[in-house]
């Protein structure tokens, strides 16, 4: 093992125990991975996540490792997403002279930063996600660096999976509980347009659609401003256990 790495390293999954927010953790798994090349070179670590169609999301060790991740998302070239494509780990020996990404590097080198390692992580069907490791020295990450990385890839993975999912049904719950705000507001408003018109529920409903074609508006933005309008104050949902 080289000089200054670690194979005891914080277990990742650890950080789900606590309470932290997706980003903190993203932002926590950055600082576990530095720490495990910490010795006489400087390291720097980043993350690359994508969950389903949204965009990339980047989370660092430092602004310095922020800037070299952006900057790959910026040119839609480099290392990272190289390896979030292809699932396979992608090595760097030295930024000046390889000639794979070359928008990239045409940056990223003056940095001074010149090895790269970039292990995808597996998250199954959560997203994708790639662990990206700069160093100052040329060849730095050896077969056994590699090594270290992906053990530690392994186990950020499973604990990147869960947190994943875990955000995914937030995403659904937040979701539902929109749609579930939108058409309290959408009932109510017909429930005032029947008494003040006394139509039928069609009718009642057509009538607003009109006025949301007409205004150019969402039909729950329509219903809201109708409700504060008959009754002075915004709608709002309560949920029971």
């Amino acid at each position: 093992m080289q000089n200054g790495e670690r194979s005891d390293a914080a277990d990742p999954q650890s950080l789900l125990l606590e309470d932290r927010s997706i980003t903190d953790f993203l932002d926590q798994l950055s600082v576990l991975g530095e720490q495990l090349f910490a010795g006489d070179a400087s390291v720097l670590c980043g993350l690359m996540s994508r969950r389903g169609n949204r965009h990339v999301s980047v989370r660092s060790s430092s602004s310095r490792a922020a800037a070299l991740s952006e900057l790959q998302h910026d040119v839609g070239e480099g290392p990272s997403l190289a390896a979030m494509t292809t699932q396979e780990t992608v090595v760097v020996d030295d930024g000046r002279r390889d000639r794979r990404w070359p928008h990239y590097f045409a940056s990223s080198t003056v940095s001074g930063f010149a090895s790269m390692l970039s292990v995808p992580l597996q998250l199954g069907p959560e997203g994708t996600a790639t662990l990206n490791f700069y160093a100052r020295p040329t060849g730095y990450f050896t077969s056994e660096r590699r090594r270290v990385a992906a053990v530690f890839a392994a186990q950020a993975g499973k604990a990147l999976e869960m947190a994943m999912r875990v955000a995914r049904y937030q995403d659904a719950a937040a979701d539902m509980y929109a749609a579930m705000e939108s058409r309290t507001s959408i009932d109510i408003a017909v429930g005032i347009i029947l008494a003040q018109s006394r139509c039928t529920q069609d009718e009642a409903f057509e009538m607003l659609q009109r006025a949301s074609n007409t205004r150019r508006q969402k039909l729950s933005e329509v219903a809201r401003d109708l409700i504060v309008q008959a009754t002075g104050t915004t709608p709002r949902t309560h949920f029971t256990n």
